[in-house]
């Protein structure tokens, strides 16, 4: 073999070897490029699912799957007594009411249980005010749809009818 044809074998070695590394980097290249959307496709569902995970925490601390009385009953004696109320007494009434949380919906899924508390209590009219001020504070979804005050010697007593809103879970 002479030097001219070993010199045109390198030549062609080191032309195929160019085509070679130049198809590598341009298929390496393309890989990367579908990693990268790929990972910010992945991102993006990450971050939607994450948002609808927090969506879903914040609706079952607003209507849970449990009605929770004892735990509720107990935050309204403590706002209560963090708001100067002189007496208090809250009692459950024996009838739960439902409705469906969807309208048309007739499957059992859609049903929106309730618990009715009855709430009577003495105090100022500034103690009332702080206390439906912090009722409507607490983070569960409750409804109060009576509300009566009537002056007595030198206070004012007062009635309050909430309803406690929970989603049974069928099991």
């Amino acid at each position: 073999m002479t030097r001219q044809n070993k010199l045109i074998i390198l030549i062609t070695y080191l032309l195929i070897l160019l085509l070679v590394m130049i198809a590598y980097r341009y298929n390496r290249a393309a890989h990367v490029k579908r990693l990268r959307a790929d990972l910010t496709r992945i991102t993006a569902e990450q971050n939607t699912t994450r948002t609808a995970e927090n969506e879903v925490t914040r609706l079952s601390r607003l209507i849970p799957a449990e009605a929770n009385s004892p735990a509720f009953i107990e935050s309204l004696y403590t706002i209560a007594r963090e708001s100067g109320l002189k007496q208090h007494e809250v009692s459950t009434e024996a009838g739960k009411g439902s409705g469906t949380s969807r309208p048309g919906g007739s499957d059992a899924t859609g049903l929106i249980s309730k618990q009715i508390l009855k709430i009577n209590a003495a105090g100022s009219y500034r103690n009332f005010a702080e206390y439906v001020r912090r009722l409507q504070n607490i983070e569960r979804f409750c409804r109060i749809t009576n509300f009566t005050l009537s002056p007595d010697a030198a206070q004012l007593k007062g009635t309050l009818t909430v309803e406690l809103y929970f989603l049974p879970v069928k099991r």
